[in-house]
């Protein structure tokens, strides 16, 4: 790997200068800005103010596509008949779960599982998985019975690997989403597929999957794309990211390799930064 004229600084120079950003020089128009989108887009609450707002209005300029309302994540169950209602109960008892209360909810979930329901009930278990990293969640499956959940999580590794669940959705590649303007809930759901593919990569990891298959195959599709023509580095930093992550707990010598040969020169500082976080892990 060459790294030439690579520079790395501290990030607290960084906080700095943004902690002496004061909120008073944001002009009001990007308050009240700021403030519409926590309102409307639950995904920008915990990190987006009006500084940042007012810096990607100074430094960007895009067209303006269509932008539509996005609401947090929930599971709907509009069926109210007997047979559901146990999909209710579970419903119930995962947004009421605690580290306080699991003891107590773990059983009360064990309780309603039987073999006419244990399927759906899995993917319900399964949808809160993909939403949150918390073991809370993930240790649920091991309530059901011991050969229903192995056959389960063969056939979602199965479906992830061969849909290429963790390569992201047409929409991210087909877009410049830095670039976008007001495109918010485009964002949003961009950032609510990131998160859920990090956390089944996390969560394959757990169940001891093959993850050498796994890592080859984002490897072998992030050359690819970066082969295709016009790229986009975020996409590029989707697949380092998610290499990166999966390293950090899996030991894969031929794939450190095959980055390692990578000419980082060629690609942008983020990405390079990714790479090198990457290689360090040697």
């Amino acid at each position: 790997m060459q790294d030439d004229n690579i520079t790395k600084i501290r990030t607290s120079i960084f906080t700095d200068v943004y902690k002496q950003k004061a909120v008073e020089d944001v002009p009001e128009i990007i308050l009240a800005k700021a403030l519409q989108i926590k309102q409307k887009y639950s995904c920008f609450n915990s990190f987006y103010d009006p500084k940042m707002i007012w810096e990607k209005k100074k430094f960007s300029k895009k067209d303006k596509i269509c932008s539509k309302t996005k609401s947090r994540f929930h599971i709907i169950i509009p069926d109210f008949t007997d047979d559901n209602m146990n999909k209710r109960q579970l419903t119930g008892y995962l947004n009421k779960l605690t580290d306080k209360n699991k003891a107590v909810i773990y059983e009360k979930i064990q309780d309603i599982i039987t073999d006419e329901n244990k399927e759906a009930l899995f993917q319900i278990i399964w949808s809160y998985i993909k939403t949150s990293d918390s073991n809370l969640y993930f240790n649920l499956i091991y309530l059901f019975n011991k050969d229903f959940m192995q056959v389960s999580v063969d056939r979602l590794w199965s479906q992830y690997i061969e849909n290429e669940e963790w390569k992201p959705p047409s929409y991210i590649l087909e877009n410049n989403l830095l670039l976008l303007n007001d495109e918010y809930e485009m964002y949003c759901n961009y950032i609510k597929w990131k998160k859920e593919v990090s956390n089944l990569n996390m969560t394959w990891i757990k169940l001891k999957m093959n993850m050498d298959v796994l890592l080859n195959t984002i490897f072998d599709e992030m050359i690819r794309y970066i082969n295709s023509g016009t790229i986009y580095k975020y996409v590029v930093d989707i697949y380092l990211e998610q290499i990166y992550k999966i390293l950090k707990v899996c030991k894969n010598p031929d794939i450190l390799r095959k980055i390692g040969e990578l000419d980082i020169n060629t690609f942008e500082s983020s990405s390079k930064f990714l790479i090198m976080n990457i290689l360090e892990k040697k």
